[in-house]
């Protein structure tokens, strides 16, 4: 559902006059990275002619970026604290009526459209060692069960919360999973860096895993993302030999998986030559099936960005890695206030 944007303009604007003080107003937008322009419309009331003024500055003919300000708009404002649930429950039927969804807790908005629609329920990764061989336990809640192999895998067992899965807590997981009570968060955080470091098979996977905690770890920046190794994005239980040969899946395991919230979802993957290459020699047919999964991904609501083992490998390749993460947050709003690096030994 698109929103009517003409509609949603008028509407919220009349919910700022009747609900927001002017300080309120400004707030809301500024924080949203809005600035004030200048409205041509002459309209009755100075909360009415601000709110104009600010939708005067932006883009209206860049759709799409315009609606990621505005749900950052509306978040502000149902954050305010002295605004009456009441209120606020107004403001959540006005976000749903113009196509916005909010989450569970009532204060994440985001477009329908935006985003994978089903929820997190299974996390399989970091598998070092032979496949998983996993039964369906109970098949109506979706509940998994690994038979055989399970000690070269893990799987995060916690619910996903709203705001996606974050660092610090794959490392609360870690450490009642490894009943490790006796140590501080960065030396468990230390332990399960090791673990999932051992799942990477290439040097540019493991340069693209290590850039991203020295450069955006901090022991006080709560609000860092999990990077998660090897994930299995789908699963087949039969090998390429029971298959003989005929894979039923694209591919089983991407290189990692961030989670921004419930529904961001972002898949990385570092290409080597066996990507795209068959013995040595270019492969459209392999090249054809990965660009072919990439959209089929993509239209589900995954986001998919892809680097060459090569680029990987060259002296900037750490300033590549960097510059990445950092627009891939600004891109989804994630606070990165690292002032200082997190030291990790090769």
């Amino acid at each position: 559902m698109t929103p009517n944007v003409e509609l949603l303009k008028i509407e919220f604007r009349e919910f700022c006059v009747n609900h927001l003080y002017i300080r309120s107003i400004h707030d809301i937008f500024t924080t949203a990275g809005i600035s004030q322009g200048q409205s041509e419309k002459t309209l009755s009331g100075e909360r009415r002619s601000l709110v104009e003024d600010y939708y005067a500055s932006l883009n209206w003919k860049s759709i799409d970026e315009v609606l990621r300000k505005f749900a950052k708009v509306l978040e502000k404002t149902l954050m305010l604290s002295w605004v009456s649930q009441e209120d606020k429950q107004e403001l959540r039927l006005l976000c749903e009526k113009h196509g916005f969804e909010i989450d569970k807790d009532g204060y994440k908005v985001y477009l329908k459209t935006a985003g994978v629609g089903s929820s997190v329920k299974n996390l399989i990764f970091a598998a070092d060692g032979e496949k998983p061989e996993i039964i369906l336990s109970d098949s109506v809640s979706n509940d998994i069960d690994i038979v055989k192999n399970a000690e070269y895998c893990l799987v995060y067992n916690r619910p996903i919360k709203s705001h996606g899965l974050l660092w610090k807590e794959l490392v609360d997981w870690w450490r009642e999973r490894e009943n490790i009570n006796d140590k501080t968060d960065r030396d468990v955080g230390r332990i399960l860096y090791s673990r999932l470091r051992k799942s990477l098979s290439s040097e540019p996977e493991k340069l693209l895993f290590k850039t991203y905690f020295s450069k955006f770890y901090k022991p006080s920046n709560d609000q860092l993302p999990a990077l998660i190794p090897q994930i299995y994005l789908h699963y087949d239980p039969y090998t390429m030999k029971q298959l003989q040969e005929q894979k039923r899946l694209v591919r089983q395991r991407m290189d990692f998986l961030l989670l921004l919230s419930e529904r961001i979802r972002v898949v990385i993957e570092v290409d080597g030559q066996h990507h795209y290459s068959e013995q040595g020699k270019p492969s459209p047919r392999l090249y054809s099936e990965m660009v072919a999964e990439d959209r089929r991904l993509k239209l589900v609501g995954y986001e998919v960005y892809r680097f060459g083992g090569y680029e990987l490998s060259g002296e900037n390749a750490e300033e590549l890695v960097e510059k990445f993460f950092s627009s891939l947050f600004e891109r989804h709003e994630v606070a990165q206030k690292c002032d200082r690096l997190f030291p990790i030994s090769n």
